[in-house]
């Protein structure tokens, strides 16, 4: 699942603007006290607003991804992520937003994925701001679709800085995935902003950091 964080750019980007997003993340999972496995990705988003209320969204994502037995590396694979999809604004607060991507699996197999997804998002006040992801994930391999959810708040101070706190996870028969993260944002100019999140979970019954 391509880990969902929200964005300095969760809105609308408007009519005939690009917006552009790059990042890196870190992930480990225990298995047990001797195995474990960890995942370097890379990803770029680009957002242009082909009509008022009408994103067209462009995401790859590279992930090196490897496990340990004992300290001692014992595999190395790379998997690639590319998909394109739309997100439409329905209401004042609501949006639906679909995707399609294709996927190279550790096995080095290309496979399809679609996702749909209902949003909500609310300025509770002048400051804080809430937003609900709930949507399906169908890969090509099962027909059976995993339920995805995404809640968050986001808190903007007086300076121009962000604080986040989200939960998300995703659920099927044999998928049961649980996050938390912590993130915070600083805007440098209204062109360019930096997001930093920490974040711990649950994989089955594995232990995610």
């Amino acid at each position: 699942m391509q880990p969902y964080v929200f964005s300095g750019g969760k809105n609308f980007v408007g009519k005939s603007v690009f917006q552009l997003e790059y990042g890196v993340n870190f992930e480990r999972q225990i298995n047990d006290s001797s195995r474990f496995n960890q995942q370097i990705s890379q990803y770029a988003l680009i957002k242009y607003g082909a009509l008022q209320g009408l994103d067209i969204l462009i995401n790859y994502n590279y992930a090196r991804e490897q496990t340990f037995v004992s300290d001692q590396m014992r595999r190395s694979n790379g998997l690639a992520n590319l998909t394109v999809g739309v997100k439409k604004k329905l209401g004042k607060n609501y949006s639906l937003k679909s995707n399609f991507g294709l996927l190279k699996d550790e096995l080095g197999k290309t496979r399809g994925r679609f996702q749909v997804f209902g949003i909500s998002e609310h300025s509770l006040n002048s400051s804080l701001a809430w937003e609900n992801n709930l949507g399906l994930n169908w890969a090509k391999v099962n027909l059976q679709a995993n339920l995805m959810y995404l809640s968050g708040l986001t808190f903007t101070t007086p300076h121009p800085m962000d604080f986040i706190i989200e939960i998300y996870g995703q659920y099927g028969q044999q998928t049961w995935n649980n996050y938390a993260n912590i993130g915070l944002g600083y805007y440098f100019n209204k062109d360019l902003m930096l997001e930093t999140y920490i974040g711990y979970g649950n994989n089955l019954s594995s232990i995610l950091i």
